[in-house]
C-alpha cells in the first residue's frame, strides 16, 4: 500500500506529528498533514496503458512563516528521495497561507507519485 510508504518517509518530521487528511485539533504544532487529491491514468491511442500516477498534497504547519518553509523543504527532501514504494515524477510548491482561526502558516507541496 502506498500509504504505508508515505507515512514512513513523512513519520520522522515534525517530531512524528504527521497526520493523513487532517490533523486532530489538539495536535502539537508544527505538524504536517497529507492527503490523496487524485489519481491519473495513462493512455495510449488503444487505451488505458495499464499506469497510475497519484498526486499527493503535503501540508507543513507552524506557528510561523519560517518554520513552516523549513519543515516543507524537509517535506521536500525526503519524497523525493530514492526508496521504496514510489518515486515522485513532479513536484509543485502550491501556494502558502495563513489560518486566522488557527494561527497557523502553511506550505504545501502537491507530488506526482509513480510506482
Amino acid at each position: 500500500m502506498i500509504e504505508t510508504h508515505i507515512a514512513a518517509r513523512l513519520g520522522a518530521l515534525a517530531g512524528g506529528h504527521v497526520y493523513p487528511e487532517i490533523a486532530p485539533p489538539d495536535a502539537p504544532v508544527p505538524r504536517i498533514t497529507w492527503l490523496g487529491v487524485g489519481v491519473a491514468t495513462g493512455w495510449v491511442l488503444s487505451g488505458w496503458d495499464g499506469s497510475q500516477d497519484a498526486t499527493l498534497q503535503v501540508d507543513a504547519w507552524a506557528g510561523n512563516k519560517l518554520l513552516a518553509l523549513e519543515l516543507a523543504n524537509a517535506v521536500f527532501e525526503v519524497m523525493t528521495r530514492p526508496g521504496p514504494g514510489f518515486t515522485v515524477g513532479q513536484a509543485q510548491r502550491l501556494p502558502d497561507d495563513y489560518e486566522s482561526d488557527t494561527r497557523l502558516f502553511r506550505v504545501s507541496w502537491e507530488f506526482m507519485l509513480q510506482p
